[in-house]
């Protein structure tokens, strides 16, 4: 552990000096979170970043310090930060707010590292908490509101996307109780019109007739009372396509793999893919990096930019596509704020192409060059 720690520093060493921030090596272990530890010099340290998390991951410990959950991508994103950085501070997003606020105000970061995805359990709201960091003028990671609104909304950024010349599915748009008229040809995908990629998407939102449609579009709107997106099945391969600063740097697609066929395989990609580990290892799922003509390629670097640029992301993003066997690439949605779980597409992968120090600590060095670039020079 301490050797993967020292590897974290390296690579994060890079980073932090060519964006500013001091190069201190100060860590320690408590209760399975690195904790950074008081150094002796006058006065209190700055902070150099503040952790900014959703409540709901972690726990207040009996000194009053917020401590993520043991294994979350909140703990793996302050242990690679905190090997490196003399200060990292934890602060949760609470809904009250004026905490927060005066948690932030106090610490005056250099910068925040935004991991929030949610408030009081709704996603569309994130763009209200990017808001708030931009009325207190703070310096963080990440896509601002307009670009979280315009990525959270799958049928815009799909309107988004094909006004730049990239396919997309057809679809409507499900809000209220009355059954429309759908005049696409089954199967159909039924999805919530904003969410994460994976919310509420179970080999059941593929529905083959309108028998099938009703009872998911009822099944659903039961549980979340909110509009839903209706669209026609892409056949082909799933592909995710990482980002990385605000050129951007696309990374290699990775693409899904189920490996054993079956009546039940699934077909598309489900939230029980994403969850569950044992469901993984029954379909011998996993992810690979795509093996792909240098023509296709091409397609998805440009396409990529154009999308992040065009939903006005920042520092880094993931992009779903799909490739149809005639090697037409369909955009399914952008992830403003994807998961920096290490270990989200398999074994130490978390975007293609660079290991997760680098990923971390370019996450910072973009966001701090932005805001430097955006306030004349002063950040």
């Amino acid at each position: 552990m301490r050797a993967a720690w020292r590897d974290c520093s390296e690579r994060v060493t890079t980073a932090v000096e060519g964006a500013g921030l001091p190069p201190f090596f100060v860590y320690g272990a408590a209760r399975g979170t690195m904790r950074v530890m008081a150094v002796t010099k006058k006065g209190a340290q700055p902070c150099d970043i503040a952790l900014l998390v959703d409540v709901e991951t972690g726990a207040y410990d009996e000194a009053g310090a917020f401590v993520p959950d043991a294994g979350s991508m909140e703990q793996e994103v302050l242990q690679c930060l905190s090997v490196q950085l003399e200060r990292v501070e934890v602060v949760p997003f609470d809904i009250g707010l004026d905490e927060t606020v005066r948690r932030l105000r106090s610490l005056k970061p250099r910068l925040v590292f935004n991991l929030t995805e949610w408030l009081d359990g709704d996603r569309r709201l994130d763009a209200a908490i990017a808001g708030v960091l931009d009325a207190m003028k703070l310096a963080y990671t990440g896509t601002g509101p307009e670009g979280m609104h315009l990525a959270r909304d799958k049928s815009l950024a799909k309107s988004i996307a094909a006004s730049l010349g990239i396919a997309v599915p057809r679809g409507a748009i499900v809000d209220g109780t009355r059954m429309p008229s759908i005049d696409l040809p089954y199967p159909l995908i039924v999805k919530p019109q904003f969410g994460d990629g994976s919310d509420e998407i179970a080999k059941s939102a593929l529905v083959r007739n309108a028998r099938e449609l009703g009872h998911r579009i009822d099944a659903v709107r039961r549980r979340t009372q909110t509009p839903l997106l209706v669209e026609e099945y892409v056949p082909g391969i799933d592909l995710f396509v990482g980002l990385l600063g605000n050129k951007p740097r696309v990374l290699p697609p990775l693409e899904l793999v189920v490996g054993k066929r079956g009546a039940a395989a699934p077909t598309i990609a489900t939230s029980r893919i994403k969850t569950d580990a044992a469901y993984r290892a029954k379909w011998n799922i996993g992810y690979r990096i795509a093996d792909l003509p240098p023509e296709v390629v091409r397609n998805i670097e440009t396409a990529s930019a154009r999308v992040f640029h065009g939903l006005k992301l920042r520092d880094y993003a993931r992009i779903d596509y799909r490739l149809t066997p005639e090697l037409e690439l369909v955009f399914l949605e952008a992830n403003a704020n994807p998961d920096l779980s290490p270990h989200t597409f398999g074994d130490n992968r978390c975007f293609a192409g660079v290991e997760y120090p680098d990923l971390i600590g370019g996450i910072v060095r973009a966001a701090l060059k932005r805001a430097r670039s955006t306030s004349g020079g002063k950040k």
